[in-house]
């Protein structure tokens, strides 16, 4: 067991906060007294533990605090994002804290059925400077209603401070006094958006939601304008591969390409180099372009347009891996088996020059009917890629890897904003053979630091909480699946899951709940497993066009392969690592979120072209209220029990399922039934429904 893991376990089980002494006594340690303290260190730092005394700690979760990030559901409640897990907090129980506020919460005892719970004591930074929601004149007083669902009441707006906004326009609020007990929101606007059926209002409001940023500074923009065009007459340092044949291959759609690779066929298995867009030689830490990157920490890629994390010049210019033009990069470059085992691995900085800029369509077209690839070279690498590919595939499930099966909606809108269609992306080979490449550079490079002892932000997922687990039980028991308790899954068990639910109709809906069951991988600056993966040693290096974590790694790898770590601008940047890492991770989810949203905005109003018309779908969620069905498309709506006239239908919340009282029939969680649509309202992203034929 990882020596976090044992230090924590033995503070939390402790009835005393105990000194250094106390843990190197303690079963399970193994590791010096100066490797406890600095264990100890991280741990203070990450909010883990607290020195209670001097040199005596304590687990945080031992004193019954914890500080983190709220995310409130649109019903009122919400959880604390903390270092122990995930905090659940009643409505009642916010006092005034808001979606994505900072704050510290008291733990109660522990509740069932929810995992850990509390009260929020204490805000500690606010996240919401502005609400954007649709304004409505009341005489003298103006009233925002939020049209975030996660952000609770009205924002009142004086006559002073309208903005020029009249009735049913949508309008973004600076809040100029925070809600209390006794009063409600106050604020001002500041800007009008338009009314909520103008063309592209609606991706503005998630925009607005999720605090995006959509336009560069002046400074920024100058600066990546005034980088060179032209590569650095000396390459000195770097190893020349534009001799070495190497191909691209992104969706059909990209824009922008940060990662590259090449393979040769040896007698005992494969040479493969993954080459990365090198970020790094353009934007150093603390320049004007990494202090705009760093807000951002990701590029978000909504439904209609991109918000790059670098602007275009580099992200689309200087940076991207574009066929036939000259491109520094750094290299993963290493020498696998038959069995894709590691055998040997160089890193390095380098320049390429991509031969080919592929897509995944194209290329599983090619591999399919052995025709059509640009020639015979290219043909040839993409069947030994796939073979090489197919070996990494099956060495990371062999040690408990996981592959979720998923489907990606692709809206596609017409020149005015408007959906007309929507397609599914799901996994095929050729999306496979770049993850995994991927994956086996993102280890190498992982491995190569934690070996090295070097500073670093390591991408880890930890094992899933029981009190999850134990609820998708009870719904596995539901299906007659061969594994009913989940209470203690390794990944192995997961495994059999996933391959079980392969050929069955739910098959999304089982990978989805299993995927929600486990925790969220995120960033931290010290070591730790990947449970996903089954991974002792996992980072993000093959992005740093678009992951500001991968732009960090790609700082501390350079340095520590030329011995700069405890040079300036690095050293600077190190000491922000624990910071950077938990900012990269918020930002992530926050992006997440708006990408989620802006489809389902763009889902939603296709729909509503089909007012009337019956769909077959799968029922996705089961409540007091009604089913929650999705579509073939991914779109979700409700069937509220009022719309279920034949009987009368009663909740069944252990068995997921609602039942009728006067026939028996039950409608259950992953059945499959057939919808008509009856409403759809975009600014709501609503859909209504109601069943098309009675339970079977």
């Amino acid at each position: 067991m990882h020596i976090r893991k044992v230090v924590l376990r033995a503070l939390k089980s402790a009835q005393r906060a105990l000194t250094v002494e106390d843990l190197a006594k303690g079963p399970g340690v193994v590791v010096s007294k100066a490797q406890l303290r600095e264990t100890l260190g991280h741990l203070v730092k990450s909010g883990h533990v607290a020195e209670v005394t001097p040199g005596r700690f304590a687990a945080l979760e031992a004193r019954n605090l914890a500080t983190g990030r709220i995310q409130v559901n649109p019903r009122g409640y919400g959880f604390v994002s903390t270092p122990m897990g995930d905090i659940y907090v009643t409505a009642r129980d916010m006092h005034g804290a808001m979606h994505n506020d900072t704050v510290t919460v008291r733990l109660f005892q522990r509740t069932r059925g929810l995992g850990r719970a509390g009260e929020v004591t204490a805000i500690s930074e606010r996240a919401n400077a502005h609400v954007v929601g649709r304004f409505e004149k009341q005489g003298r007083l103006g009233m925002v209603t939020p049209a975030d669902r996660r952000i609770h009441g009205d924002v009142l707006v004086p006559h002073s401070g309208f903005g020029g906004a009249t009735t049913g326009q949508v309008v973004v609020a600076r809040i100029t006094k925070y809600a209390t007990p006794g009063q409600a929101m106050q604020g001002e606007v500041t800007e009008v958006l338009g009314l909520e059926t103008d063309p592209g209002v609606d991706v503005e409001i998630v925009i607005r939601e999720h605090g995006l940023l959509t336009e560069f500074p002046q400074e920024v923009e100058a600066a990546a304008g005034a980088i060179p065009d032209r590569l650095p007459a000396a390459l000195e340092g770097r190893t020349d591969l534009r001799e070495l044949l190497t191909v691209t291959i992104d969706p059909v759609d990209a824009r922008d390409f940060d990662d590259a690779i090449s393979l040769e066929r040896r007698d005992a298995g494969w040479r493969l180099w993954v080459h990365i867009a090198d970020v790094s030689h353009y934007v150093e830490w603390g320049d004007v372009i990494d202090a705009e990157a760093v807000k951002r920490a990701t590029s978000v890629y909504l439904v209609d347009r991109v918000l790059p994390m670098l602007p275009e010049r580099l992200s689309n210019g200087l940076c991207s891996l574009n066929p036939g033009v000259d491109r520094l990069t750094l290299t993963v470059e290493f020498d696998l088996d038959r069995t894709a085992l590691v055998e040997g691995y160089r890193l390095y900085p380098s320049v390429i020059r991509s031969d080919h800029r592929l897509d995944y369509e194209s290329v599983q077209r090619w591999l399919d009917s052995g025709e059509g690839a640009p020639d015979e070279h290219a043909r040839e690498m993409l069947v030994e890629f796939r073979e090489c590919a197919s070996a990494l595939n099956a060495r990371r499930i062999a040690r408990g890897g996981l592959d979720f099966e998923s489907a990606e909606p692709k809206v596609w809108l017409d020149a005015g904003g408007r959906p007309v269609d929507v397609t599914l992306r799901e996994k095929t080979v050729a999306t496979g053979m770049i993850e995994e490449a991927m994956i086996a550079a993102n280890e190498v490079v992982a491995r190569h630091m934690r070996d090295h002892d070097a500073p670093m932000v390591y991408r880890i997922h930890e094992d899933p909480e029981p009190d999850a687990l134990a609820a998708i039980s009870v719904i596995l028991a539901e299906f007659d699946y061969p594994i009913k308790d989940v209470g203690a899954a390794t990944p192995r068990t997961f495994q059999r899951l996933i391959a079980f639910a392969a050929k069955r109709p739910e098959r999304l809906l089982i990978n989805s709940l299993l995927l929600r069951a486990l925790q969220r991988a995120r960033y931290v600056d010290y070591l730790d497993s990947h449970f996903g993966l089954a991974s002792d040693a996992y980072c993000h290096f093959t992005s740093p066009i678009r992951r500001y974590p991968d732009l960090i790694v790609h700082r501390l790898l350079k340095a520590q392969l030329t011995g700069g770590l405890a040079e300036s601008p690095t050293s600077a940047m190190i000491e922000e690592l624990e910071w950077l890492a938990d900012h990269s991770s918020q930002m992530e989810r926050e992006a997440e979120a708006a990408e989620r949203e802006s489809v389902r905005v763009k889902l939603t109003e296709l729909m509503a072209q089909h007012i009337g018309e019956v769909f077959p779908g799968i029922v996705s969620g089961v409540t007091s209220h009604g089913l929650y069905v999705q579509l073939d498309n991914t779109a979700e709506g409700m069937v509220h029990v009022s719309r279920m006239t034949d009987d009368y239908y009663e909740f069944d919340a252990e068995r997921f399922w609602l039942r009728g009282q006067r026939t028996g029939r039950s409608v259950r969680l992953g059945q499959q039934v057939r919808v008509r649509i009856v409403d759809a309202v975009a600014s709501d992203r609503r859909i209504e429904m109601e069943l098309a034929q009675s339970p079977s």
